[in-house]
């Protein structure tokens, strides 16, 4: 589960990015996150991936009260969560199977198991990422993030940059891991695609004058 308490974020700048929210995601659901540009999307999963800490407010997930958690404590609990951006964020000069091996390889999995998990992943792992096309690197995006297998899948404009097939195929695939009992927390600003999903769609609101 994952549980918001009165959080407000406010970037160095004065921008204030969420403010007095309340929110609650329980184990295992599939939710999508909307709202204008500037409404907090992208910070409320940075929050939830400890990428960014709120000025204010408690932020509670799998019972783990995030602003207690020690230092020494975050990897493993990052591990627990995959992430994918609408940039792929991949590594230009390493192949698919090294991009998605990468995750695996940091948490010390050894190279016969690693081999086993990837099983050929997109049967391109021998390509780099700039032979793949926008669809091609977002999956490897996915993959990478999910290969660990992630009680929590966080994902932030996966579909900003693909066409509207592509976009629908690739949130049918998130369902999947749905499905399959990952919880599932996607920003997202197509509504007319969210909303063929027939999954719970939680507006954010942007704060006047932030």
């Amino acid at each position: 589960m994952i549980e918001f308490k009165e959080v407000s974020k406010r970037y160095p700048t004065g921008q204030i990015a969420l403010y007095n929210v309340n929110l609650t995601i329980q184990r295992g659901e599939m939710a999508f996150i909307t709202g204008h540009s500037g409404a907090g999307k992208s910070t409320l999963l940075k929050l939830i991936a400890l990428l960014e800490r709120p000025n204010k407010g408690k932020i509670i997930v799998n019972g783990v009260d995030l602003q207690q958690l020690k230092r020494s404590k975050i990897p493993a609990y990052r591990r627990g969560i995959g992430v994918i951006f609408q940039d792929h964020h991949l590594l230009s000069d390493r192949t698919v199977f090294d991009n998605i091996a990468l995750p695996l390889m940091i948490s010390g999995m050894p190279p016969v198991d690693i081999k086993r998990r990837i099983h050929a992943a997109l049967g391109k792992e021998k390509e780099l990422p700039l032979m793949l096309s926008a669809g091609e690197k977002q999956r490897v995006g996915i993959a990478r993030a999910v290969v660990n297998k992630p009680s929590i899948i966080l994902a932030d404009e996966p579909t900003g940059n693909l066409d509207p097939v592509l976009a629908h195929d690739i949130m049918c695939t998130f369902r999947q891991f749905n499905e399959l009992g990952s919880t599932v927390l996607i920003a997202s600003h197509d509504q007319l695609l969210i909303e063929t999903m027939k999954k719970r769609i939680i507006v954010l609101q942007k704060v006047q004058g932030s």
